[in-house]
C-alpha cells in the first residue's frame, strides 16, 4: 500500500470517527433538552400545586412545629482503634461520600463537560436521601445524573428530629466537575 493509500485511509477513518462522534454529541443533546422540557413541567406543576395550596397554608402558620432541641442527622460507625461507636455529623459524612464515590463520566470527559452541579435533597424521616432536584452548566445532563447517583449512594442516617421526632430537612450540595489541565 502506498503512502498516498495509507494516508487516504486514515482520512476515511478521521472522518468516520467524526461523524460518530457528532451522532454522539447530537443524540445526547436530545436527552438534554427533553430533561430541560421535564424540568419545566414539573416546576409549572409544582407551582400550580403551591397556588392551590397557598390558602390552606396561610390557615396553617400557625401550627407550625417550634423547635426546642432540634437536630441534624448523622451516622455512627465503629473506631477501628477504640472499638467503641462514634457519631460523624451529617456535613462531615457527605464530604467524604462525595470524594469516595466521585467517578467523572467518560463521555463528559470525551466532550470536555464540565462545572458545577447543585443537588437539592431532603433527608427523610427515614433517614434516606430523596433528590428534589439538580441543577448543573448548560448541557451537564450527564453531570447532573452522576451527582443524582452520588447523592443517592448514601446510606441511610439516623435522621434529623425535632424534640426527638424525626422530620425531614433539606440540604444543597454543591458538587464540582473539573477536569484535569
Amino acid at each position: 500500500m502506498s503512502t498516498q493509500e495509507r494516508l487516504n485511509e486514515l482520512a476515511k477513518t478521521k472522518r468516520e470517527y467524526e461523524e460518530i462522534r457528532k451522532k454522539e454529541w447530537d443524540a445526547y443533546l436530545v436527552r438534554v433538552e427533553e430533561s430541560q422540557i421535564v424540568k419545566k413541567q414539573k416546576k409549572q406543576a409544582d407551582s400550580i400545586e403551591k397556588s392551590k395550596l397557598a390558602d390552606n397554608v396561610k390557615k396553617e402558620v400557625g401550627d407550625l412545629p417550634i423547635c426546642n432541641n432540634q437536630e441534624s442527622p448523622y451516622y455512627v460507625r465503629k473506631n477501628p482503634t477504640t472499638g467503641f461507636e462514634e457519631k460523624i455529623t451529617f456535613t462531615d459524612y457527605i464530604r467524604r461520600h462525595v470524594m469516595a464515590k466521585f467517578n467523572y463520566p467518560e463521555f463528559a470527559m470525551d466532550y470536555e463537560l464540565e462545572g458545577r452541579v447543585l443537588v437539592q435533597f431532603y433527608i427523610d424521616k427515614e433517614g434516606n436521601p430523596q433528590i428534589k432536584e439538580a441543577n448543573g452548566p448548560k448541557n451537564g445532563l450527564i453531570l447532573e445524573e452522576e451527582a443524582i447517583r452520588i447523592i443517592k449512594s448514601l446510606p441511610t442516617a439516623i435522621p434529623a428530629t425535632c424534640d426527638g421526632k424525626p422530620i425531614n430537612i433539606m440540604f444543597a450540595i454543591p458538587i464540582t466537575f473539573q477536569m484535569q489541565e
